[in-house]
């Protein structure tokens, strides 16, 4: 009967031991894929310039537009700390551009909005915030990032083309989840893609007439809200 209890007693006591490193190793080793929605939203100009040739002012100013955002993460969890995610996102932001002319006898000005999109790209280590006892979840997320931007209103023409539309900088993230289900979460995240645009114009005319916007930090944010789906364990 004593043997018994002894026995009893420590299953018990190794059960007890090694409960925690169960609970420890819930994101060890899993696979995380996320679709998810948002929102795009640029803050600065991707292309900016004040000329001023023969006398005139030429000041052109080119913006992306807000608009829907819609993109997938893939993440794997090396331990319940750290994780390496990657992941991209598109948007159909238009652009928005105007161009002013500044002569001694006139001023003109113009603007309008043209078709365009772009392809957000990162790869990020992902960092547990918060305590694991903690009930809120909070994690942050650092790496390099490439974004392109696209569309009919960056397609060459006979005169000439747009060139530096694919641009590399780094991406930021926090975020937090919900969870539904035992391997369902929602999650909430917002993002900041932060690059210089290096814009500029290559005339298949006249190359003295090449030139570059200026060169402007960029700070592109999504906003989102995403489905986490576990695919392992």
């Amino acid at each position: 009967m004593r043997v018994h209890l002894f026995l009893r007693v420590a299953a018990l006591t190794g059960v007890i031991a090694v409960a925690p490193t169960f609970v420890a190793a819930q994101l060890a080793g899993r696979v995380v894929v996320t679709p998810y929605v948002g929102a795009y939203l640029p803050t600065d100009h991707v292309a900016r310039i004040g000329r001023a040739p023969d006398g005139m002012t030429l000041t052109v100013d080119a913006k992306q537009q807000t608009a829907m955002a819609f993109g997938a993460n893939v993440s794997y969890w090396l331990n319940d700390h750290l994780a390496i995610e990657g992941g991209s996102a598109y948007t159909a932001s238009g652009l928005r551009s105007t161009v002013a002319l500044d002569e001694p006898a006139a001023v003109a000005s113009a603007g309008q909005k043209e078709n365009a999109h772009v392809w957000l790209g990162s790869m990020k280590l992902m960092m547990q915030m918060l305590p694991d006892e903690s009930a809120f979840n909070m994690r942050f997320g650092v790496g390099p990032a490439v974004i392109s931007h696209g569309g009919s209103a960056y397609v060459s023409n006979a005169d000439g083309k747009i060139t530096g539309l694919t641009d590399y900088g780094a991406a930021i993230s926090l975020c937090t989840r919900i969870s539904l289900l035992e391997n369902v979460a929602v999650r909430l995240r917002g993002e900041n893609y932060m690059y210089y645009s290096k814009m500029g114009w290559k005339s298949n005319l006249d190359p003295t007439k090449d030139f570059s916007f200026d060169s402007r930090m960029q700070h592109d944010f999504v906003l989102s809200a995403g489905l986490q789906l576990f695919l392992n364990r």
